[in-house]
């Protein structure tokens, strides 16, 4: 599968989330917060997704702070029509990149996907081939 991103400039978290997540990390920062959100072409499908640290407990998304704000800022996304999915990436579920080409490959166009994982962790590697700009 062919994936191509590009990292979305114009979206971020409420100004809510913005300001506990810059007050989380003690910074003093005016203006938005750039989250890890891209449109994504895989084999010619828009797919807009974001990068978010947390786990899946119970069924439920136990999202970092910024896990959230990234989350929040995938919201944002401007599409005709809301398709939202979640997918929890593991590094023991097998190759990270095989686990993202089977999201693209069921969800609709245009639709909005978070993963969600140990992005600063077990997962930074892998994710880092397949969105260049993340986390390097």
């Amino acid at each position: 599968m062919q994936i191509n991103s590009e990292l979305l400039t114009n979206v971020t978290a409420s100004q809510e989330t913005n300001k506990q997540i810059l007050d989380m990390l003690k910074l003093d920062h005016d203006g938005d917060i750039q989250f890890h959100v891209y449109h994504t072409q895989a084999d010619g499908k828009e797919v807009y997704c974001c990068l978010s640290g947390g786990v899946v407990e119970n069924n439920e998304i136990v999202f970092t702070p910024v896990g959230l704000g990234a989350f929040e800022a995938l919201t944002n996304v401007k599409v005709e029509q809301d398709n939202y999915y979640a997918e929890e990436l593991k590094v023991e579920n097998g190759s990270i990149q095989a686990q993202i080409e089977a999201v693209f490959n069921k969800v609709p166009a245009d639709s909005k996907v978070c993963f969600v994982g140990d992005m600063t962790g077990s997962l930074k590697s892998s994710i880092s081939e397949i969105f260049p700009l993340a986390l390097n």
